[in-house]
């Protein structure tokens, strides 16, 4: 008997504390999938929320909100003035912050993100060519921008030029030293479409350089891995069957590569040399015919501009005082007392670059 009542009472109980659960309907919520934050002067800036809203024909409709305000804080509190239904971040896909904000130091808006719990860490923090806040409010694809873009840009990382970045990772590349972050730049191309058109590189929390698409295959093989992914390789020029020179070039798919960072720390300078394994498979050749000779001068070629482009950058990286490949932080774990700051004004400066690339490609099609 006295189990009985037991029993009834903390049913009682379950009862009486779902009753205190606060209820929220999706249909009266604006739940955010992106976030748009734009420079407009004297030290304020202008968020755009942006909020898919669904259509009784099934379809989804971009919505829009935007205020101005010197603190991201104060912004999110306008908004949510403004806002006819109680704004949820929980859904967050992706944060676009305009170059020039970009340029002036974002870390307010990253460590703003990073403390709202309800923000994922996974969410992608990107730059945008021209206002972030005219780019979020185009119109692509059928299942709201948020998600076009978070798509766009995790389909580039698993299969492009575009290293693995994300609001984590950029938090703390941000406080590591020995490590410079660095983010993806989009652009919009048209009020449909959207294109990845660079990276942004950081000193600290400022934009201070963007690589360039065609840059964007050798700036990864340096700091991240391809597990699948394409190259073009221009082979020079040959003479068709009318005599008229023409461009080659061999297209190399399936991509899978590796590297490895080697610290010479007792030579003087420092010497430090990125190895790049890379193999891949010719799917493309406008020669006349794709010989095993060809096939050897295509893997040449490409380890050639491995190479050559691999070392031009980090020297520029070197002179700007930059280090996105991460040769400190490696230093840092791999030297008894180290001292950064030694590194950062009298040894780094000086450093010796080598880029060693092996190249192999596995299959070049049916060959007579």
């Amino acid at each position: 008997m006295k189990h009985t009542c037991l029993l009834t009472a903390i049913l009682i109980c379950f009862l009486l504390l779902t009753g205190c659960v606060e209820k929220e309907i999706l249909d009266d919520l604006y739940i955010e999938t992106g976030k748009a934050y734009d420079y407009v002067g004297e030290d304020r800036i202008r968020g755009t929320a942006l909020f898919p809203i669904y259509l009784a024909d099934k379809s989804i409709q971009n919505g829009t909100l935007s205020a101005e305000a010197s603190s991201t804080r104060e912004v999110l509190e306008k908004l949510e003035r403004r806002s006819q239904q109680p704004l949820v971040r929980g859904s967050l896909d992706v944060v676009l912050i305009g170059e020039e904000l970009a340029k002036k130091g974002i870390i307010d808006i990253g460590d703003s993100l990073q403390r709202d719990a309800s923000v994922g860490a996974r969410l992608f923090l990107t730059v945008t060519e021209g206002e972030a806040g005219e780019l979020i409010k185009g119109n692509y694809g059928l299942r709201g921008n948020g998600t076009y873009l978070s798509n766009l840009i995790q389909h580039n990382i698993s299969r492009r030029e575009l290293p693995a970045t994300n609001l984590h990772m950029f938090i703390y590349d941000y406080f590591q030293e020995g490590q410079t972050p660095y983010l993806p730049i989009l652009k919009q191309l048209s009020n449909e479409s959207v294109g990845i058109t660079g990276i942004a590189l950081f000193n600290k929390d400022k934009m201070i350089k963007k690589i360039p698409a065609k840059d964007m295959f050798f700036f990864k093989l340096m700091v991240d891995r391809y597990a699948e992914g394409s190259h073009v390789i221009k082979m020079g020029k040959e003479k068709s069957n009318g005599h008229v020179e023409k461009s080659i070039e061999a297209s190399v798919t399936s991509l899978i590569s590796r590297n490895k960072i080697i610290v010479k720390h007792h030579a003087d300078p420092v010497e430090v040399t990125i190895r790049v394994k890379i193999r891949g498979i010719i799917r493309e050749y406008t020669g006349k015919k794709l010989t095993p000779d060809k096939v050897v001068e295509v893997e040449k070629q490409m380890k050639k501009d491995i190479e050559e482009n691999g070392i031009r950058m980090l020297k520029e990286f070197q002179e700007l005082g930059i280090d996105p490949v991460g040769i400190g932080q490696i230093q840092k774990h791999g030297v008894r007392g180290f001292d950064f700051k030694e590194w950062e004004d009298s040894i780094y400066p000086r450093v010796k670059f080598n880029v060693d690339a092996k190249v192999q490609i596995l299959e070049a099609g049916t060959v007579e």
